[in-house]
């Protein structure tokens, strides 16, 4: 009996302890440069060329931003084989945060770029928009990435720092979703 019992203590241990692959693409805020840059590599098929990889990514980017009034710009370059897409979410904050009472719209620029192995995402330029959702004034707050989700600006103390993070945390989903999606077409 003390076997299995020590057994069982031991799996719970080590289920704890283990380090598994990660469902999500990006869990922290990369700062190069001075500015935020998210990176991640995505490994496709090996029995799929790149050029059919590149008509993968055309193909979802079509079907993806076709018609989204989010949508800024689109660009194919055949030439590099990557797709480059100026877009906007919206970010809903938990109920429990501090700013549920703010529309925030978050503007980013994103490229795929197809290679032998795979496709390289990067995004960048991301800012977000702030306006109150029963304000009267039409001019919405800008601020940067660097000035909101970094480590340093999540840092902050009291109700901005608790702001900061739930935009934060809202960001890092809009994104593992994008990642996501793009993953799956591989």
């Amino acid at each position: 009996m003390k076997k299995y019992i020590l057994t069982l203590v031991i799996l719970v241990i080590s289920l704890f302890t283990v380090d598994g692959q990660i469902d999500a693409g990006f869990t922290t805020v990369p700062v190069v440069n001075g500015k935020v840059v998210f990176e991640q590599y995505i490994l496709a098929d090996q029995g799929v060329g790149t050029d059919q990889k590149y008509a993968l990514l055309q193909k979802w980017g079509k079907q993806k931003f076709t018609g989204n009034p989010m949508l800024s710009g689109i660009r194919f370059d055949d030439k590099t084989r990557s797709v480059t897409v100026s877009t906007r979410d919206e970010l809903i904050l938990p109920e429990n945060s501090v700013g549920v009472n703010e529309k925030i719209i978050m503007s980013y620029r994103f490229d795929a770029s197809i290679t032998n192995a795979g496709c390289m995402l990067v995004v960048r330029d991301i800012t977000y928009q702030i306006t109150q959702k029963d304000a009267a004034s039409f001019f919405p707050k800008v601020y940067t990435a660097e000035q909101t989700i970094t480590d340093q600006a999540a840092n902050a103390t009291g109700e901005e720092g608790i702001r900061r993070n739930a935009i934060r945390n809202e960001t890092l989903s809009v994104l593992n979703n994008l990642y996501a999606e793009i993953s799956a077409i591989f």
